[in-house]
């Protein structure tokens, strides 16, 4: 990785030069620490062989060790408090995972002509290796200071960057896009798109910058003390003791998702769904027959009840999950989909999918974010079978009338008139006592009916649950 280095040419210099003099130099870490580092750096730098992995950098002073590792794209470091003797080398990244383990027992590395000697124990059992050091890769600086950003900017980069694309193409679609002027986040990959806003940068203008999977880890994704800067050709992000460097891409063309996400007003159909049944998917979602199909099909039917309908190609009837709990908002419709946007759309926390017919992209949409992705067309829409497999998820338990919570669920009435009269001191009338009887018994006969259908729900559910057994173990049978 081509850096300007932190430190000054002779200060560097100095510091190799003191290493080799020493001839002792010595650095402690835990093994864990080790392997926090190493699976970080692995993730980072999307580090596949340990044969073709970059050097790992050492940087000691007194009050701290820095660990890092670069290649074009992407640079990471870790800052370890603690006393150390100062020292500047590189090891090959299969030292670290020699050394590495879930416990804490101290990694002792002694230097001493240009070889570097690990000392750790391994259940009691005393271990060593040696190997050859090389020059240090020095990180650049941001031009400026670091300014503070909302830590919900890391999950949002874990999200952008799983939107993105996996390859590089010429609209940049492997980026992910920071814009200065309104502070969004926005990631696509041709076939969905991702947009996030609500944050400061201190620049004006749009960056792109490389997707890259570092932020889903949980020691970046969690950080409560994030910071952000920039140089003239590296993005900045501080995450507590960890530092990432992210290349800018200056030669891609970013698409204009702005101008293709779908309004919500336009929808004239919504698919409601319930925690439970998006729970219930989503285990469901990759047992489902036709997963490992191109584009794993999917049909959402939303002509009466909310039903997921999918096929393989070696099936003959289809395999339907009725979304129990769930319900449609507006107009009927069938559209067919990529499930795995479905599942993704879900798993971002999204509960509402606006439809506006087969062909239009669906969106999801909140205060801050807007997910949308492009369906597979009406000619991909399964058409409903008698002799389908179905599986209904289990409905919401209807909540005991003993319970200190218990509550029916009413829909609100209007006060009557002369309700109000009366609460403003004016005396009822014999008619307006016959109003006030007639609003409550209008009131309580609708949450008579609400209860009436709670119990016919639930002597529904138990006559289905042996049918339900039944199917997933179908469902299984048909998936394995």
């Amino acid at each position: 990785m081509r850096c300007v280095a932190v430190l000054p040419n002779d200060m560097l210099t100095n510091l190799v030069n003191l290493t080799n003099q020493t001839g002792d130099a010595v650095i402690e870490l835990s093994r864990k620490q080790i392997h926090v580092v190493r699976s970080t750096v692995r993730q980072a730098l999307g580090i596949t062989s340990a044969r073709r992995a970059p050097v790992v950098t050492f940087q000691a002073s007194s009050d701290a060790v820095l660990i890092r590792a670069a290649n074009d794209q992407v640079a990471v470091e870790c800052r370890i408090p603690g006393p150390q003797r100062p020292t500047c080398f590189s090891l090959p990244y299969e030292a670290l995972v020699t050394c590495e383990g879930r416990q804490a027992d101290v990694v002792r590395i002694e230097l001493a002509d240009e070889q570097a000697t690990l000392h750790w124990s391994d259940a009691g059992i005393p271990q060593s290796a040696q190997y050859a050091t090389s020059e240090p890769v020095l990180m650049s600086a941001p031009s400026g200071e670091f300014t503070l950003i909302d830590p919900q900017f890391l999950p949002a980069m874990a999200d952008a960057c799983d939107t993105a694309a996996s390859d590089s193409t010429r609209h940049a679609v492997n980026c992910v896009q920071l814009r200065g002027a309104d502070g969004q986040l926005a990631a696509t990959d041709g076939h969905q798109a991702l947009l996030q806003s609500g944050f400061r940068f201190p620049w004006d203008d749009e960056v792109l910058i490389p997707a890259s999977a570092v932020f889903a880890l949980k020691s970046i994704r969690t950080a409560r003390d994030v910071s952000i800067g920039r140089s003239n050709d590296w993005l900045f992000v501080r995450a507590n003791n960890w530092t990432i460097a992210l290349k800018i891409e200056k030669t891609g063309r970013f698409p204009a998702i702005d101008a293709h996400v779908p309004e919500v007003g336009a929808a004239g159909t919504t698919l409601a769904l319930s925690d439970e049944d998006a729970e219930f998917f989503v285990r469901a979602a990759k047992r489902m027959p036709g997963s490992e199909e191109a584009n794993a099909p999917l049909t959402l039917d939303l002509n009466g009840a909310a039903v997921v309908r999918v096929k393989s190609d070696d099936q003959a009837s289809p395999t339907e999950l009725v979304l129990s709990n769930s319900r449609r908002i507006g107009a009927e419709l069938k559209v067919s989909t990529d499930r795995k946007f479905v599942e993704r759309a879900l798993q971002l926390g999204f509960r509402a999918i606006h439809l506006r017919d087969a062909e239009t992209p669906a969106v999801c949409r909140d205060d801050r974010r807007s997910y949308f992705w492009a369906l597979l067309g009406k000619d991909s829409v399964l058409k409903s079978d008698a002799t389908a497999t179905r599986i209904e998820s289990p409905l919401r338990q209807p909540v005991s009338m003993t319970s200190p919570k218990a509550r029916i669920p009413m829909k609100p009435h209007p006060i009557p008139q002369t309700e109000k009269k009366q609460a403003a001191g004016q005396p009822p009338s014999i008619l307006a006592q016959a109003e006030v009887l007639q609003g409550t018994l209008r009131a309580a006969l609708n949450g008579t009916r609400e209860l009436i259908a709670a119990i016919k729900q639930r002597r529904k559910q138990n006559r289905l649950v042996e049918s339900t057994l039944r199917s997933l173990k179908e469902l299984e049978t048909i998936a394995a």
